[in-house]
């Protein structure tokens, strides 16, 4: 089985954001923007049979192994154009990019090599190396002292030092290695033996193996997500993808719903949120939640045989968390005291009542909130009858100051029940808004002369 690969965003626009898939049947690549999760512009033709594809960490170029052309293809991500064409061994089939961006590790699969490319001139430098039967990923550890390459026809793995270019060590693994991939740490590489249904995991400081991991049928594609907590794997036989807990070295779970025909590649989305696997034999893209571990329904279609997935590597995101505290809670202050204006009986007491403030720090996404008012005691004065809501009417007014608005006024009605003097619908984080409203008291023809006292009462929630 012969994985593929997918790599990097156009340098026109959000390098974090592109996900590239080489189509093997097409000779083309497809552009997947990782945020819209939408296939974009017109696949890039390249070489005949491109099956992968490595961007350097500056996301100005793209590397695509082109099997049946024993080339390269370099596209100039600024316009996804191809920029060079670049011979290497017969059948190249991984490649991978060193973390500092030097050099392009090659694995030629016919050939039985590996090619090192100089990213500066794009060109093969010095005599390619020499590793196992059938080689075919590549995967350089993350201090990018070290590139492994699975043999497939050996099954072992290779371990190439990249000061010196030249094998310091040979890996026993399971039956038909193909892909591989390495920890963030750099603690662990996990290699997806396709024959043999396994995943064999060996500790890179001593390149020991474990007990091999039982996947699906026909594992070929392995990726570690960013954070270094799961590998997910393609079952290309099973069609399905296992997740692997990189703690216990255990299957969590196996994806089956919403996975395409034949899953060859997988790799992540810039942030990790998404898991996107190639579908070689139905020819798109299943896209995974890694929080859930569950596909979306919405398979992205692409070129004849996607045959794999590299994320467009992050140009220097840092995914940065804080915590918004809230201030306080939600209070309301209203003055002690108002005096109206007097009034004969028949007439009309009238006055401001003062500022009210509602001041709202309860940080929320939905500030929302209405303050009531109500007349709670009745207007009452010795000797006298008293005067209740119905006879009271209050008038919001405008605002006197506001935060973070925008606030609304309740309409102007009397208090023969609780009515709404200001509100906020929506909008988000800390506000407050200060109104002075107005209160006229209708004196009835009986009333007697006194001082007549009465409470009336704000309250928000």
């Amino acid at each position: 089985m012969i994985l593929p690969m997918v790599t990097a965003p156009p340098a026109a626009a959000a390098p974090s954001d592109f996900l590239y898939v080489a189509n093997t049947a097409d000779d083309t690549v497809s552009v997947i923007n990782t945020t819209t999760d939408t296939v974009s512009g017109t696949p890039i033709t390249v070489g005949d049979g491109p099956l992968r594809v490595a961007i350097v960490p500056n996301g100005t170029k793209a590397y695509v192994t082109n099997s049946l052309a024993g080339t390269v293809s370099v596209i100039d991500t600024s316009d996804n154009s191809v920029s060079s064409t670049i011979t290497v061994g017969a059948g190249p089939q991984g490649v991978a990019v060193t973390p500092d961006g030097a050099k392009a590790y090659v694995v030629n699969a016919t050939a039985g090599t590996v090619s090192v490319i100089n990213t500066a001139t794009d060109a093969v430098t010095g005599t390619a190396i020499t590793v196992g039967t059938t080689p075919h990923e590549v995967a350089v550890t993350p201090n990018g002292d070290f590139a492994y390459v699975t043999n497939n026809g050996s099954d072992n793995v290779s371990v190439i030092d990249t000061a010196t270019d030249t094998v310091t060590d040979t890996v026993a693994v399971g039956d038909g290695p193909e892909g591989v991939a390495i920890t963030p740490n750099g603690a662990k590489a996990y290699v997806a033996n396709e024959t043999a249904g396994t995943v064999s995991v060996i500790t890179t400081a001593g390149n020991t193996v474990g007990t091999p991991i039982t996947v699906g049928t026909g594992p070929v594609g392995v990726a570690v997500r960013s954070n270094g907590s799961k590998a997910y794997v393609t079952n290309n036989g099973s069609d399905s993808v296992s997740v692997i807990n990189t703690t216990t070295d255990a299957v969590s779970s196996t994806i089956t719903t919403n996975i395409g025909d034949g899953p060859t590649g997988v790799a992540f989305a810039a942030n990790g949120a998404k898991a996107y696997v190639t579908n070689t034999t139905s020819g798109n893209v299943s896209v995974i939640d890694t929080t859930t571990d569950t596909a979306s329904a919405t398979l992205l279609t692409v070129g004849g045989g996607a045959s794999g997935a590299a994320a467009s590597p992050s140009q220097g995101d840092t995914v940065v968390t804080f915590e918004v505290t809230p201030t306080d809670g939600l209070t309301i202050t209203v003055p002690d005291t108002a005096a109206l204006s007097a009034a004969a009986p028949g007439g009309t007491a009238s006055g401001p009542l003062g500022n009210v403030t509602v001041d709202d720090q309860r940080s929320l996404a939905d500030a929302s909130w209405v303050a009531t008012v109500s007349l709670t005691t009745d207007f009452t004065t010795p000797g006298g009858s008293p005067i209740s809501g119905d006879a009271v009417t209050y008038t919001p007014g405008a605002t006197v100051a506001q935060v973070n608005g925008p606030f609304t006024a309740g309409a102007t009605g009397t208090l023969a029940a609780p009515v709404t003097a200001y509100s906020k619908v929506g909008g988000s984080g800390n506000n407050t808004v200060t109104w002075n409203p107005t209160l006229d008291v209708a004196v009835p023809d009986d009333a007697v002369a006194g001082t007549y006292t009465g409470t009336v009462t704000h309250s928000v929630a």
